[in-house]
């Protein structure tokens, strides 16, 4: 495909976080790749509060070599929030998003610039082959994300590699929370945007112990609600609510005058139908506020798109050249 883009320079960003034997090497290799390319080329490293002394290499680094970066947020903000602090200080037209582990193999680089060129406004990893997880952990993962998909409703095979290329024009309207950098596909996806998905090996970890827990799990199921309800409801959300709202008030006003009907008409005792009564009335009142939470959430959405956005990290340091 011809390249259809004009890109001059290039931003690598990676959260770190306590990988202070990964850091020079991940960095090294980043820049035997991007010095082989003929673009301009920056790495912005965002430290997110490190306990061991991944700041103080990332500081080496800056004092000795060029076309570098280094943000230290206050607080330990997580990935996505470290991912964002990279995302708003880099200056090139594609921004390239990846671990700080080495797990990611910088070779990739070239096909996700290349993605980006062609016309593509996102460039997606996903894992053709992680050597650290077994057939059963892999097997039930692929099945997992076809499961995400189908909630979310987007057609994409892999949603949870870090490693991402993005137009900057994208990450201009891109806003990332909680662990949402995963789900960065499904929340462009539904505007029309352009995502090609490029096949990775996942490297074996170098040094230092694995920072996946299996409490991740549950987040992930959270973090789906959420993007369901983002992709879908985000911008009108009287629409969903208001709509449970109705139904529910509707039947339980049924059910009340149904009640009325037969004590009025054939003179039966509502005393009996005392459950009935009480869930009908419960219908009612919990329809009143569905539509009170409905309208609620649809003027804190307004409010939400009209003002400026307040950065959810605090930034300590700010390293640039």
């Amino acid at each position: 495909m011809k390249n259809i883009h004009n890109i001059n320079k290039i931003s690598v960003v990676i959260p770190i976080y306590n990988e202070e034997l990964n850091i020079t090497l991940l960095y090294d290799e980043i820049v035997v790749v991007l010095s082989k390319i003929n673009k301009q080329y920056e790495i912005i490293f965002v430290d997110d509060c490190s306990s061991d002394n991944s700041l103080g290499i990332l500081m080496e680094i800056f004092n000795k070599k060029p076309n570098i970066q280094v943000i230290s947020l206050l607080g330990n903000q997580g990935q996505t929030s470290a991912l964002n602090a990279g995302f708003k200080k880099a200056t090139g037209d594609i921004i390239v998003a990846m671990d700080g582990d080495g797990q990611h193999n910088p070779k990739y680089i070239p096909e996700f610039i290349q993605a980006i060129e062609e016309g593509y406004d996102m460039a997606s990893s996903w894992k053709q082959k992680d050597i650290q997880r077994n057939f059963i952990y892999s097997f039930f993962s692929n099945i997992a994300h076809k499961i995400i998909g189908k909630v979310i409703g987007i057609k994409m095979r892999y949603f949870g590699a870090t490693m991402k290329a993005y137009n900057k024009n994208l990450l201009h309207n891109l806003e990332l929370s909680g662990d949402l950098h995963r789900f960065a596909g499904a929340l462009v996806y539904y505007e029309g945007i352009k995502i090609k998905e490029i096949p990775i090996n996942i490297r074996p970890r170098k040094n230092g112990p694995s920072k996946y827990k299996v409490s991740k799990i549950l987040k992930v199921v959270l973090d789906l609600i959420l993007i369901r309800f983002l992709i879908k409801h985000a911008k009108t959300p009287f629409r969903i609510f208001g709509t449970i709202g109705i139904i529910s008030g509707t039947v339980g006003f049924a059910g009340i005058v149904f009640i009325a009907y037969e004590k009025y008409i054939f003179g039966i005792s509502a005393f009996p139908n005392t459950a009935f009564v009480v869930l009908s009335t419960m219908g009612i009142i919990i329809g009143i506020q569905f539509i009170l939470f409905g309208l609620m959430s649809e003027l804190i959405s307004r409010i939400y798109h009209t003002i400026n956005n307040k950065e959810p990290y605090i930034t300590k340091m700010h390293l640039k050249k």
